[in-house]
């Protein structure tokens, strides 16, 4: 009972978290359209969606590498001295890749490039937190960074007239405080707690190239895997900035933002609950495993069911009576939101391949993802514009979650070692056979 309610007091911090971080980052581009129209929202998202596949792929994931990281039991400053040699590549890819668009994107590209950084700091921190069973410190975290986002973004969207260089420049000072100077740090004295922090053994762990290649390769699958699912959510913004500009990607990349809110609300049992499945898939607890499983799995679907009808309702006029006409569009709303929760579904169902350490098989699952979301926005957004993006997303995370969870129904246990009592009784019965015979 006390661990039960230990696993119930984390997801209740993280989906607070969760909820009002996603809400923080809907409220800065809500801002940035209030004060600077939607083309200068359209810009942020566009060098948000460039930056992004780029350093899901470079971050290897290792925040859930971490979570789950029960059999190898490697050191947390060989995963920050990991996390650091991939943020330079990361960056340095970023910026050459910003160097194709014109000058203003580069701009904006290369500010949320250092946004990126700090966010990707923290993000390993959080799985610190995970593997030590407080994902309550997480929801903390993004609690207080996400309010201080927004005052932030308040004030400078006032005084710069909804710059998005200005914008991207406060969010990049508070993501690396955050990620540098607070989350490394608090991870580090949980997960290290014999040593104190020194930016010495840092150095000293990116030097260690025999573990940081250990990890790598461990890790390699989920950092492709992360990065084509980057792709499958941003391809129909790619589609739609290329067809329509960036002041239709503004007003898509907006509704998308809100309703992908929900994914994290919705993602955010599995966040919680993958360290704890990877236990007991350790100690072969099969059915404390699945049990977990299908409550994560029901609550995850409960909570989207609640948000898609909630959301279709109420926010359409809202955001129409304060943004303008444009962003008043509830059937658009509603597959977005379908979409979203979707996504969260999926991710939810693909924890239980992660927790048994399968990641080839769920880095397949996101390159059906992808295929489907690539094939369906080529064909849909330009005929049927915003619409045709939302239903490239539908089509592709309704693919994803069935094949997720067909592979995990049938694909996942089965082929798995029996458990230690089975072995156990299986000997036994064969020790009482052999004395019988003699």
């Amino acid at each position: 009972m006390a661990d039960k309610m230990r696993f119930v007091h984390q997801v209740a911090h993280l989906f607070r978290g969760q909820v009002l971080y996603a809400g923080a980052q809907f409220a800065i581009l809500a801002l940035l359209s209030w004060f600077g129209g939607e083309s200068q929202s359209g810009l942020y998202i566009l060098a948000l969606a460039t930056t992004a596949p780029i350093f899901m792929f470079f971050d290897l994931n290792l925040r859930v590498v971490r979570s789950t990281d029960q059999a190898h039991n490697e050191k947390f400053v060989s995963y920050v001295g990991l996390r650091a040699c991939c943020l330079l590549l990361a960056a340095a890819v970023s910026l050459i890749v910003g160097s194709f668009f014109s000058h203003d994107k580069f701009v904006i590209i290369a500010v949320v490039t250092a946004f990126r950084i700090g966010d990707s700091l923290s993000n390993l921190a959080f799985g610190g937190f995970q593997r030590a069973e407080r994902s309550d410190l997480v929801g903390k975290t993004l609690t207080v960074k996400g309010i201080i986002s927004v005052v932030a973004v308040l004030a400078v969207g006032y005084i710069s007239q909804g710059s998005a260089v200005a914008t991207g420049l406060a969010m990049a000072a508070i993501s690396i405080y955050f990620g540098a100077f607070r989350d490394i740090p608090a991870a580090w004295a949980i997960n290290e707690p014999a040593s104190p922090v020194s930016l010495g053994r840092i150095q000293e762990a990116m030097k260690d190239v025999g573990t940081s290649l250990r990890i790598a390769t461990r890790a390699l699958p989920l950092g492709f895997d992360a990065s084509i699912s980057s792709l499958a959510l941003n391809v129909p913004k790619y589609c739609v900035e290329a067809f329509f500009g960036t002041g239709a990607l503004g007003v898509f990349g907006l509704l998308m933002q809100l309703a992908y809110s929900i994914q994290m609300l919705v993602g955010a049992v599995g966040h919680t609950g993958v360290s704890v499945l990877a236990k007991l898939r350790l100690e072969n607890s099969r059915d404390q495993f699945w049990r977990l499983f299908n409550r994560m799995l029901g609550t995850s679907l409960a909570v989207g069911a609640v948000a898609v009808i909630g959301g279709t309702l109420v926010l359409p006029k809202v955001f129409g009576y304060f943004l303008g006409p444009s962003y008043d569009q509830p059937w658009l709303m509603a597959l977005l939101l379908v979409a979203s929760c979707l996504t969260g579904a999926q991710r939810t169902a693909g924890r239980a391949t992660q927790a048994c350490n399968r990641y080839f098989a769920y880095t397949l699952f996101d390159v059906v993802i992808f295929s489907v979301s690539l094939i369906a926005s080529l064909l849909l957004v330009e005929h049927y514009k915003l619409y045709g993006a939302a239903i490239s997303l539908v089509l592709a995370f309704a693919t994803g979650l069935l094949i997720t969870l067909g592979h995990t129904r049938f694909g996942l246990w089965p082929r798995d070692v029996a458990a230690p009592d089975s072995v156990d009784r299986v000997t036994s019965s064969t020790t009482k056979a052999n004395k019988s015979l003699s």
